[in-house]
């Protein structure tokens, strides 16, 4: 069976499908995809609608080699949305009893849950998929079908990554309007949280946008924020 390696003049989906049995087959030493990704990227926008199903298969592959902790995408959507009932709960809670620790509790919940919940709902509207979700250290993440992604037009994309901007600041800032002025320390809290969740999207978008790929270890293209400057960049 010919190696991926030695098909550089066949077809792409060909050269696709041997990337993907040598995978499968365990030959596959890395090199090769991030390239490909790159090819298909340039390609009108029916060719990658054409591919996206395999796209999304090999993705998923060299994901999961990678991930352990993977359920299935509606279980960790639906454990999501309890997330941020059980912070409309605690709201409601500080709000009757003057609670400022279950105020703050609301804030830091709603923070953590807002961000998949608006990019999956874009996400949705914009024909992206996911696949499943998985645990990046201890925060919860959601794995793209990224075939239907690399189909999307490319402004599309660009709002779905800005989607994963909004929701973290949105929840630090929201509970604020339910808070003023019966807990001052709860609010004080709230908008120092807004402040940082706002700097955690901006810098990574300033300095994808100005070309850098990394900041320290961390690759950029990890982030919403960066991802939709990296998608402008390419555009421009």
């Amino acid at each position: 069976m010919p190696s991926v390696i030695e098909l550089p003049m066949q077809s792409l989906a060909q050269r696709l499908a041997a990337l993907e049995r040598d995978i499968d087959g365990g030959s596959y030493r890395g090199g090769l995809w991030q390239p490909m990704l790159a090819e298909i990227r340039r390609l009108p926008r029916d060719e990658r609608a054409a591919l996206s199903e395999t796209v999304s298969r090999i993705s998923a592959t060299l994901h999961t080699r990678k991930t352990k902790s993977r359920v299935p995408f509606t279980l960790g959507l639906t454990l999501e949305v309890a997330l941020a009932v059980c912070g409309a709960a605690l709201l409601s809670f500080a709000v009757q009893q003057r609670s400022t620790a279950a105020a703050i509790a609301t804030a830091i919940i709603w923070t953590m849950a807002f961000q998949p919940l608006a990019k999956i709902l874009i996400g949705s509207l914009l024909g992206i998929r996911y696949a499943y979700a998985y645990l990046l250290g201890p925060e919860p993440r959601f794995k793209m079908r990224y075939g239907t992604y690399i189909a999307a037009p490319r402004a599309a994309r660009i709002v779905f990554h800005l989607s994963g901007t909004v929701g973290s600041p949105i929840g630090a800032w929201l509970p604020i309007r339910f808070l003023e002025p019966e807990l001052p320390k709860a609010v004080e809290f709230c908008w120092v949280l807004f402040g940082v969740v706002v700097a955690i999207n901006a810098v990574p978008f300033i300095l994808a946008l100005a070309g850098f790929v990394r900041m320290g270890p961390v690759r950029l293209s990890l982030g919403s924020a960066a991802s939709a400057a990296l998608e402008i960049r390419e555009a421009l």
